[in-house]
């Protein structure tokens, strides 16, 4: 019996002196809780930031490729919306920027692939910090019957050219330079106010959507919208022959792709 008694009270004061360690390492471990974290913590995950528009370096050379929207035709100041885009890029830098405007009016995008077939195109393309571009007016636009009338199946054929040919623009010149800003300048439609509205419109939009998904397959590409800021506004921003931009409409195209170029 007295065996069994001081088992039972040896028994009874280890459990006491656990019960202690244990409060114990409870009470250091309330006080400082980092004692529960690892010693090396996992790094925190790093989000990838979008490209940055326009090189780091700054834009040195830029390019322009099209039709008579990047020659600026119906700007009484003969700059369109390249020259002013220029003149900011170069305020903002503060240095001289070189600027080789290769767009010629009446262009389809058959008449641009072969341009760019050249050497010279291709050396100019190669070493472009920026290249700007219209193509796809002249493609649509000279589809018609007559005085503002529209054939839609001829339309419909032409677009799907466009779109074949667009990419292929597209193409070459990532093939040739795989680091430039590419900026192509979507439609508006010159008809909005006329009786071809109606066939216009759609032809119109459907187009931009086409170009906008082609150049999401390519890095550093941006077609900048223009469809919206001539809608109603044809009288304000077009050029006396229906068609062109004057120099109000080249300079809100302009401010459109700064802003995108931001």
């Amino acid at each position: 019996m007295r065996t069994s008694g001081k088992l039972l009270w040896r028994t009874t004061g280890l459990l006491s002196l656990l019960s202690f360690l244990l409060f114990a390492a409870g009470f250091v471990l309330a006080m400082n809780p980092q004692q529960l974290a690892p010693t090396t913590g996992a790094p925190p995950v790093e989000t990838e930031e979008p490209p940055a528009p326009l090189p780091k370096e700054g834009v040195h050379k830029v390019v322009a490729l099209g039709d008579s929207l990047t020659r600026g035709a119906g700007d009484a100041n003969g700059q369109g919306y390249v020259g002013l885009v220029r003149q900011a890029l170069e305020k903002k830098a503060g240095h001289p920027i070189t600027f080789t405007n290769l767009a010629i009016n009446g262009q389809e995008s058959s008449d641009l692939l072969k341009q760019m077939s050249e050497a010279q195109v291709k050396t100019l393309l190669a070493e472009a910090d920026l290249i700007l571009f219209t193509i796809g007016g002249n493609d649509l636009f000279r589809q018609t019957g007559g005085l503002y009338t529209i054939d839609k199946e001829k339309v419909a054929a032409a677009t799907d050219r466009l779109a074949t040919n667009y990419e292929e623009i597209i193409r070459q010149i990532r093939q040739l330079n795989s680091k430039a800003t590419i900026v192509y300048t979507s439609l508006y439609n010159p008809f909005g106010n006329t009786e071809a509205a109606v066939d216009t419109v759609q032809p119109v939009l459907d187009w931009n959507s086409t170009a906008s998904a082609i150049a999401s397959r390519y890095p550093q590409v941006f077609v900048v919208p223009t469809y919206d800021m001539f809608l109603r506004k044809e009288q304000a921003y077009l050029y006396t022959d229906h068609f062109h931009p004057n120099a109000e409409g080249y300079a809100r195209i302009a401010e459109r792709i700064l802003q995108a170029l931001e």
